[in-house]
């Protein structure tokens, strides 16, 4: 099961990615973040490294709130807040005997036993209920977000104004579609490989 997660979330990583490609390197720089983050979790890579990587994906976060593309920022503010939490929690060691670096041969530590986040209920459990959570917040925080967005288009332009242009970090709805297919891919993956 987590073979096929890491690859989902390598693969809505490259999907963000290729949506922001066309814009400047403000707008997908977060995405490459990210993206360098899955690919060393995908290589087996845990505890300090990636608590650094969730940190990387923490300022990814900052610095697209302050700095990046108008278009879709709040909602990529929501996924890579989303992804830093889920990133930490992958790093968090899973044992006592936890040394770091695992090499290519999995999420396991020395003691046998994946990192990640742990919940009540036995030694080495992995509880679905922090999955299913953190997917519901980042639903919940997401759909906000369009809500919000299409509550605030309903005033229009404001009076003397033309619409504005949507200007070259705006490549269009079905970059936007792919960008939103792969948030979901990146989220529901790496939540799932703490389930």
């Amino acid at each position: 099961m987590s073979e096929v997660a890491m690859a989902v979330g390598l693969v809505g990583a490259g999907m963000c990615l290729a949506e922001r490609l066309a814009a400047r390197a403000r707008a997908w720089g977060p995405a490459a973040v990210v993206a360098v983050v899955m690919a060393l979790m995908a290589c087996g890579v845990c505890g300090t490294p990636l608590v650094a990587g969730a940190c990387a994906v923490a300022g990814a976060g900052v610095w697209t709130a302050l700095a990046g593309p108008c278009r879709g920022r709040t909602a990529a503010v929501v996924d890579l807040a989303t992804m830093a939490l889920l990133t930490a929690a992958v790093a968090r060691p899973g044992s006592a005997g936890h040394t770091g670096l695992t090499g290519l041969t999995g999420l396991t530590g020395a003691a046998g036993h994946r990192p990640g986040m742990r919940m009540p209920g036995g030694e080495g459990a992995y509880d679905v209920r922090f999955f299913v959570f953190v997917v519901a917040c980042w639903l919940v925080a997401r759909t906000g977000v369009h809500v919000a967005a299409l509550a605030g288009s309903g005033a229009g332009p404001a009076p003397g104004r033309g619409r504005a242009d949507p200007g070259p970090d705006d490549p269009g709805p079905a970059a936007a579609l792919l960008h939103e297919a792969g948030s979901a891919a990146m989220v529901v993956a790496m939540a799932a490989m703490l389930a």
